[in-house]
Order: structure tokens, then C-alpha cells, then sequence
């Protein structure tokens, strides 16, 4: 199989050791480089404002995508991709493939589970390395909110439909940064379980983890990073890619959750442009 990733920061260096190591021809392209159609599937890596243009281009083509989270950044662009919800595309959905989220959900999938609390945290500046206010996190396409879709994208995993979402957020620090630095989200499923997330690009040491609430415990997760969650995503890709058998998170489920996020901040960007970031 022969893959192409676009974009090279952090994460695309991340999923070409992981396609390297697992034995895949794969070609890597900067942002401005011209796309590459000569290959099995593709992994858009690239700044989020530019996720929904260049995977539109593979779709066309029908090659199978893999999408970075975000997949976009606001509703208009969101917009864009409606028409091609039934292609062959993933989202990237780590967490889902982290071994604490996989016990919880076989704990979720009992019916037990009356309340679930999410939080992550960590300080911008040590998160993103080098110059943190370069970061797509720091500019108008960035956020917690996005930045901490994860949450919001596996706590759906358990529980399914949304009944209500609501999001409280604010730029509370000194952070050079255009977005939030940080939110509450509350959910009610339709299956009648609440949830509740915290995300900050506050706390000086990394945090992560979730609480799950059954009638006589709650039951507790710490969530450590882990390269185990991107390798099992991709290999999980690649199956899906070899069996032309439709992925989790494809397009229409990831833009159910993030429209959802969207909404509930309460503001729509505008027209997406395509003002590339460092």
C-alpha cells in the first residue's frame, strides 16, 4: 500500500514513523507542494483551514482520506463537505484507540453509567513546541474548544445521540492567543446519561482523565499519552482501507460532534479563507 501525508509539523511526523514502522510506502509533501493522487490513501496533516479543501480533492479522486482533527474550523466550511459525507474518509480520533477509553467504554456499553466527567489541561506553551503563539491552537482557527474535541468525540462514542449541548468559555489569561483558553461543556443524551468536560491551556502539568459515575462508584481513568493510540488508529485505517469497509468518525459522524461544539460556542467565524498558519 502506498500512503501520502500532507503536511509534516508534530502529527504528520508522528503518523509517518507510525506508517513507516508498519510497512507502508509513504510519501510525505509540505503544505505548499502540490498534492500527490499516485497513491492508495492519503493523510491530511496540514492546518486545519485547509483540512476540508485538500481532502475534497482526494475525495473527488476517490482516494480514502484520513483527516487530522480538526476537521475545520467553522460552520461555513463545515458546509463544504456535506455532499461527500458518504465518501471514504476518517477523522482522527486518538482517544478512541487509547486502552483507558477502550475499558470505559466496555463500562458505557453496560448501562450503568448515570454521569460521566471528562477534563484535560495542559499550558499552551508547553504543549506547543516552540513558538506556542504560531500554533493553529493560538490563531482564530484554533481554541480549547477544538483543540479538546477528543472529549466531547468519545463520551458520543459511549453514549450516542445528543440531546443538548451547552458551552460556557472564556479568554481568562495573559495567553497571546484569539480563541478561548478555557471551557465547560455540558451534555444530555437522548439515552438519558449527563456529561459534563473541562479543557484549559492552563495547567502547567499535563492532565487528562475521566470519571465514570455508576449508582454505587465512580469509577476513575487517567489518561497518559501514548504513541499505542495513533498506531492501533492507523492500523485501524489501513484495514478499513483494505476491506473498502466505511471507517468510525467518517465525515458525517465527525461533523455531527463538531457542529455540535460549534454551535454551542455561539459564533460563526464567517467565510473561511485560506490564510495559512505556521
Amino acid at each position: 500500500m502506498k500512503a501520502v501525508i500532507t503536511g509534516l509539523g508534530s502529527i504528520g511526523k508522528r503518523h509517518y514513523d507510525n506508517l513507516k514502522n508498519l510497512g507502508v510506502d509513504v510519501v510525505a509533501t509540505d503544505i505548499k507542494d502540490k498534492l500527490r493522487f499516485d497513491v492508495d490513501c492519503a493523510f491530511i496533516c496540514t492546518p486545519t483551514q485547509l483540512h476540508i479543501e485538500q481532502a475534497i480533492e482526494y475525495l473527488k479522486k476517490d482516494i480514502p482520506v484520513f483527516i487530522e482533527k480538526p476537521l475545520t474550523w467553522c460552520l461555513e466550511d463545515l458546509k463544504n463537505i456535506e455532499s461527500y459525507q458518504e465518501r471514504f474518509a476518517m477523522v482522527g480520533c486518538n482517544l478512541r484507540f487509547h486502552p483507558s477509553i477502550i475499558k470505559a467504554k466496555s463500562i458505557a456499553e453496560s448501562g450503568k453509567v448515570l454521569f460521566a466527567r471528562a477534563e484535560t489541561g495542559y499550558y499552551l506553551p508547553f504543549w506547543r513546541q516552540g513558538d506556542y503563539r504560531q500554533s493553529y491552537s493560538a490563531s482564530k482557527y484554533g481554541g480549547i474548544l477544538i483543540d479538546a474535541i477528543h472529549e466531547p468525540d468519545y463520551l458520543y462514542s459511549f453514549f450516542g445521540i445528543i440531546k443538548d449541548l451547552k458551552v460556557v468559555c472564556n479568554k481568562s489569561s495573559e495567553l497571546e492567543i484569539e480563541k478561548e483558553d478555557i471551557a465547560e461543556i455540558g451534555i444530555i443524551f437522548e439515552n438519558g446519561v449527563s456529561a459534563s468536560v473541562h479543557c484549559d491551556y492552563l495547567m502547567k502539568n499535563y492532565h487528562r482523565k475521566l470519571d465514570l459515575y455508576l449508582p454505587h462508584e465512580v469509577v476513575s481513568f487517567k489518561i497518559q499519552p501514548t504513541n499505542i493510540m495513533y498506531k492501533k488508529e492507523i492500523e485501524y485505517f489501513l484495514r478499513c482501507v483494505e476491506n473498502n469497509t466505511m471507517p468510525i468518525n467518517n465525515i458525517q459522524e465527525a461533523s455531527y460532534v463538531l457542529k455540535k461544539i460549534l454551535e454551542g460556542r455561539g459564533d460563526n467565524p464567517g467565510t473561511p479563507d485560506k490564510q495559512q498558519v505556521s
